[in-house]
């Protein structure tokens, strides 16, 4: 038996996720309820993913297309890096999300954070993160409270792409 999932997140990106792209929430009706806001799923360049963020097979790397569950997580030290709402755990169940998942990726959230201070940035104000997708703090408050408010349980699903 299935567990129910009463809502639908959409993020959708750009293949270059040096860009911003947009998340959008759709009631178990399918209408949207919340957004499109501003998100990123980019990755950082570091020593476990050999310097390349692009490469979501890898730790660290941007955020795996593909489908995940989602449930409300609570908030999470340090507040500059996850914000100080709740964070949305991501369970991925297909696509590129499960083979990353099956490579040995895991820790994926929706959360906000500090902003960047580098104004120059493509993706200011957002940062990059560690596989995550990042929402302001203001966005990541209003999407909880949304969900809290049309679903019973926290439970939903997302679907994570490169369509922009």
């Amino acid at each position: 038996m299935s567990i129910p999932r009463d809502y639908t997140i959409y993020a959708n990106f750009y293949t270059n996720r040096d860009y911003k792209g947009n998340l959008t929430l759709r009631d178990s009706n399918g209408f949207i309820v919340f957004g499109p806001v501003e998100c990123l799923g980019r990755g950082t360049s570091d020593a476990n993913n050999n310097y390349d963020h692009a490469n979501w097979m890898l730790i660290d790397a941007d955020t795996p297309t593909g489908t995940y569950y989602t449930s409300i997580g609570s908030i999470l030290s340090p507040l500059s890096s996850y914000g100080p709402n709740p964070i949305i755990e991501l369970d991925p169940v297909g696509g590129n999300a499960l083979l990353a998942a099956n490579n040995g990726r895991s820790g994926f959230l929706i959360h906000g954070g500090d902003p960047d201070t580098n104004a120059n940035d493509i993706w200011y104000p957002l940062r990059p993160t560690y596989g995550c997708i990042r929402l302001s703090n203001n966005n990541q408050q209003a999407l909880i409270a949304k969900i809290k408010s049309i679903s019973i349980e926290g439970l939903g699903i997302l679907y994570v792409n490169n369509s922009l």
